[in-house]
């Protein structure tokens, strides 16, 4: 793939990933993140999306729960209540949630070995997804939504990564890059921006 990224210069927290090889990190996640293992940690696991096709796999589940319903809509009088059509909506987003429930360990997994495989500390991703959770409960709680929303199940991904790195020898893990002059550069160049728009 020929991989490209992105900032999108919005303070909400939040990444994601499009088929191809198309990475966007919000400027809300560079704000927040405080060394470079932080935001390759981020960068690790939406490229593990793509390499997963979650986004691809996601949009063929879509596409065959319409056909589904369809059916039914037309073989049955389901859709012709309110109370059937409400269901048919919280039935499906709960078998979506679950489907991305699981893309998201798979690319928490495959992420932090993308971040250890060019040398990068992968306890990023532990403090930033720790960091998410407790501005969640915060003042700025409005800001991190997004990333909840998106990426579901963060509390039980956070006991997943300690699982991970429980694996790794801590001789491994002490002896990789956690930042850089050139994240911290690229840090105080972000501070002196205009605020993000609202």
């Amino acid at each position: 793939l020929h991989w490209r990224f992105a900032v999108v210069n919005t303070d909400v927290v939040n990444a994601f990933a499009l088929p191809g090889g198309y990475i966007y990190v919000n400027r809300g996640v560079l704000t927040r993140a405080s060394n470079e293992s932080e935001l390759a940690s981020v960068l690790g696991h939406e490229i593990e999306h793509v390499v997963l096709r979650h986004s691809v796999k996601q949009v063929e589940h879509q596409e065959g729960a319409a056909i589904g319903v369809a059916l039914a809509c037309r073989l049955t009088r389901v859709c012709n209540s309110q109370l059937g059509q409400a269901a048919i909506q919280v039935g499906g987003a709960a078998v979506f949630a679950r489907f991305s429930r699981a893309d998201e360990v798979q690319a928490d997994e495959g992420g932090l070995q993308n971040v250890m495989r060019v040398g990068i500390d992968p306890r990023g991703m532990l403090t930033f997804f720790e960091k998410l959770v407790a501005e969640e409960h915060g003042a700025n709680g409005g800001l991190v939504a997004s990333w909840f929303s998106d990426h579901p199940g963060t509390q039980d991904r956070i006991a997943d990564v300690r699982r991970l790195l429980a694996q790794v020898p801590q001789a491994q893990l002490d002896s990789m890059r956690r930042d850089s002059p050139e994240f911290q550069s690229m840090k105080q160049a972000l501070s002196q921006l205009p605020p993000a728009p609202a």
